[in-house]
């Protein structure tokens, strides 16, 4: 019901102005009843919901512009390569003695995932697997004729992190790097929720771009109007995971929840037949911002903390004791409006019953406290060859 809440908002708005056969009842709505009459009564609100779909992607749009394949229902095989990185830096300050700061480098490397998508007019569900990876995506769409909304909650795990560090310490300055091997990865989950509105709707198609379920047959831009909510976790708070948990000041899980709204610009161009390249831009507000970080105390067996003992003492340090974290506080930054952007292209080729796809985009995501800042930086690039039916 929720998906469906924007296409009943544009079948509302384009009921009053669409011309419609005289046998029908006046509205969309109208003609979604209609359809359903006479059809067995498990089955009138599949037909109800299917009608509206099929009729309101196209009830406002210029035909010379926009096509509607026959065919409704697809399916997709899809490959994909992403890259997900986490950033994440501590500063450390002592008085006059030390002055430094350690940065912390997490990704995904460059995974091959492989997947499925299915779906009518729009509506659709896709799931990949990383292959010979621990991470894996799930995505929900539903794309109308000037709105389109995405959902997307991707997971991936980091072995190895790379930690970097530079201190000044008595006139003295040191720097280096190295990877830092983990017996329990660093963990990344994230949920990414958008939603768009074409204010061109009537010669431009976002759905032709990102599904296929309509057909661009002629280039159009439109001005664009867009909403973002994310929302990340990022923990490593196992035992194993003390040296990682000790050089970031005690921190051992974060928590990221943004919203943004933004207005940007979308094109389509059509160079021949059947082909189509779309890109859009947004710049966006960032109007709510929270970070949630909570810190943790590295003790030994007897439950006495090692905390100044691993970074004061580290040449009599026992590197290989066993250890243990313990969860000490819960912090949380006030909200902090900030900017972002969102950006994404994608070329297509669409055959009588075939489309092949080739889509990116990119996002990117930043945080700050009083211990330290980072970012999140997150690109997915699919392919995708489809079959109508």
């Amino acid at each position: 019901m929720i998906a469906l809440m924007p296409l009943i908002a544009v079948a509302q708005d384009i009921a009053a102005t669409i011309p419609v056969p005289a046998q029908k009842s006046g509205n969309l709505f109208h003609m979604a009843s209609d359809s359903a009459k006479g059809k067995p009564v498990l089955l009138q609100p599949f037909y109800w919901v299917k009608t509206l779909i099929d009729s309101s992607a196209v009830a406002t749009v210029d035909r010379s512009y926009i096509e509607q394949p026959k065919k409704s229902w697809s399916v997709e095989a899809r490959t994909s390569v992403s890259h997900s990185s986490l950033n994440m830096e501590a500063d450390w300050s002592f008085e006059d003695l030390l002055d430094g700061r350690i940065s912390t480098d997490t990704d995904n490397g460059y995974p091959v995932s492989l997947g499925v998508w299915a779906g009518y007019r729009g509506y659709g569900i896709g799931i990949s697997k990383q292959l010979g990876g621990e991470g894996s995506t799930f995505s929900f769409g539903a794309m109308g004729g000037s709105f389109g909304i995405n959902l997307r909650i991707s997971t991936y795990r980091c072995h190895t992190p790379y930690v970097a560090y530079s201190f000044a310490s008595v006139g003295e300055v040191s720097a280096g790097g190295e990877k830092v091997p983990l017996d329990d990865p660093v963990r990344v989950r994230s949920l990414f929720l958008d939603g768009y509105y074409m204010f061109n709707g009537k010669h431009f198609s976002y759905a032709a771009a990102y599904d296929q379920s309509l057909i661009q047959r002629r280039s159009a831009g439109s001005l664009a109007a867009g909403v973002m909510y994310y929302h990340s976790s990022v923990a490593y708070d196992e035992d194993s995971c003390w040296p990682l948990i000790l050089m970031m000041r005690g921190i051992g899980k974060m928590k990221f929840t943004q919203a943004n709204v933004g207005v940007g610009y979308a094109y389509n161009w059509v160079p021949a037949r059947g082909w189509l390249v779309s890109a859009m831009c947004m710049p966006m507000l960032t109007f709510y911002n929270k970070t949630n970080v909570y810190y943790y105390d590295t003790q030994d067996h007897n439950g006495v903390s090692v905390y100044e003992a691993a970074l004061f003492d580290s040449e009599n340090f026992d590197y290989d004791g066993n250890y243990k974290v313990v969860e000490e506080d819960e912090y949380s930054t006030n909200n902090r409006v900030t900017w972002n952007f969102d950006a994404r292209m994608s070329l297509v080729y669409n055959w009588s019953n075939f489309y092949l796809r080739v889509y990116g985009h990119y996002n990117r995501f930043r945080y700050s406290n009083d211990e330290g800042d980072g970012r999140l930086s997150d690109w997915t690039a699919y392919a995708s060859l489809g079959f109508r039916f």
